[in-house]
C-alpha cells in the first residue's frame, strides 16, 4: 500500500536560500527580467509610433506644398506668356 506520511508529491528541489522550489531561480529570474523589459517598452513603442505617425504625415503636408508651389509657377508662367502674347500684339497692330 502507501505510505500514510507521504503526500504523493514529488520531492522538492532545495535552492541556495535553503527554501523549496520548483524552480531554478535563475530560470524564474531570467523569465522575470523579460517581463519587466516587455512591459517597460510598452510606453516607449507606442511613442514611437506616434512620432512615426507624425512624421508621415507632415512628410505628405509637404510634399504636397511643394507639388502646390509648382503648379502655382506654372500657371504664372503660362499666363505671364499670355500677357505678354496680348501686350505685344496690341503694340504691333496699332502701327
Amino acid at each position: 500500500m502507501s505510505d500514510p506520511t507521504s503526500s504523493g508529491d514529488p520531492p522538492s528541489q532545495s535552492d541556495e536560500t535553503g527554501g523549496s522550489s520548483c524552480c531554478n531561480p535563475q530560470i524564474t529570474d531570467g523569465v522575470t527580467q523579460t517581463s519587466v523589459n516587455v512591459l517597460g517598452l510598452g510606453p516607449a513603442t507606442a511613442a514611437v509610433n506616434a512620432y512615426i505617425g507624425q512624421s508621415q504625415s507632415q512628410t505628405i503636408l509637404f510634399s504636397n506644398m511643394v507639388n502646390q508651389q509648382a503648379q502655382y509657377a506654372n500657371i504664372a508662367a503660362a499666363s505671364l506668356t499670355q500677357e505678354l502674347t496680348q501686350l505685344l500684339a496690341a503694340g504691333s497692330g496699332g502701327e
